[in-house]
């Protein structure tokens, strides 16, 4: 189940935030968690029933003596209301009428052209607060990242200002990733994430744990350049279910190659945890990996359609 913070919610329910507020502490109309930044988050069941009491309050119920009411039972008298079943109007399929994703990422794209630090740090702040993990990661971070690249290869960017930018942006993804993390540990499977030492390129991992995060997996963030001796060591002692690892390079080192880091790796596990291996990597590594039963991920949005069926 995802978690949202207050103005998704406000967004997805179509109930103003003061309003969600107000029924919160006069009624008790939903109960939110709390992150460790003592912010509400929403989970699903509550944004449903916040659109629901808002729809009933349009038709003329009083708040007061429906807030108590249970999800279903409140569709029950909307059913009554309108002589119909109540219809669901699919809250949490955001609307980007609503969220224009597309506005954002543009002013992201202006303020790097100037390399306006401080606005992308506020267009982050933004995103961070108005997005779902997943949206973040691929309707803002891959085509920002994509477009970084590209002013890289055009002399645009400098590869001073290009890790400035990625510092700044593995800051924000950082922050919200912990501010979820105790709302992802909803299930008992434990994944590792982490690059083969040698792989310094973080943004790929960051995405895949965003995506985890969204869909409510268990994660151990581990960072970059990890040798394959402290991964093993980590999977065994946490009987990890399985391991991501995000590769860019098929030679990590000049002394380590990808398949002799699998092959070390494999020789210290213990446990048996999948292996799942995300990046721009040689066709031929590709078959290699898929020969040996491992699968491999080119892009997040593969990573993504594979997570949502873990």
């Amino acid at each position: 189940m995802q978690y949202f913070n207050i103005q998704v919610a406000s967004q997805l329910s179509g109930v103003a935030s003061a309003t969600i507020r107000a029924w919160e502490k006069r009624y008790n109309a939903v109960i939110p968690d709390r992150a460790e930044n003592k912010h509400r988050l929403y989970s699903e069941t509550d944004i449903e029933k916040l659109a629901v009491l808002f729809r009933l309050t349009e038709l003329g119920q009083s708040i007061g003596k429906i807030a108590h009411l249970g999800l279903e039972e409140l569709k029950e008298v909307y059913a009554r209301l309108m002589h119909k079943p109540y219809e669901d109007k699919h809250v949490l399929s955001p609307n980007h009428d609503k969220i224009d994703t597309e506005k954002m990422l543009n002013s992201f794209f202006l303020a790097l052209s100037a390399y306006k630090l401080d606005i992308i740090s506020h267009e982050l702040e933004k995103a961070k607060s108005l997005l779902s993990p997943r949206e973040l990661c691929l309707n803002i971070l891959i085509p920002l990242f994509q477009e970084i690249g590209n002013k890289v290869y055009r002399n645009e960017l400098s590869m001073a200002q290009e890790h400035t930018v990625s510092a700044l942006v593995r800051f924000y993804l950082g922050q919200m990733i912990g501010q979820h993390y105790q709302k992802a540990l909803l299930r008992d499977e434990l994944i590792l994430i982490t690059t083969p030492e040698g792989e310094m390129h973080e943004v790929g991992i960051l995405g895949a744990a965003l995506l985890c995060v969204n869909y409510g997996i268990k994660i151990i963030y581990l960072g970059a350049n990890l040798p394959a001796e402290s991964l093993a060591e980590a999977a065994n002692a946490l009987n990890a279910k399985a391991i991501i690892l995000g590769a860019t390079r098929d030679d990590l080192t000049f002394e380590l190659s990808l398949d002799e880091y699998l092959k070390k790796l494999k020789l210290n596990l213990t446990c048996n945890p999948s292996l799942l291996i995300g990046g721009n990597i040689k066709h031929h590594v590709r078959t290699e990996l898929e020969k040996k039963k491992i699968k491999f991920f080119p892009t997040l949005n593969a990573l993504d359609e594979y997570l949502s069926k873990f």
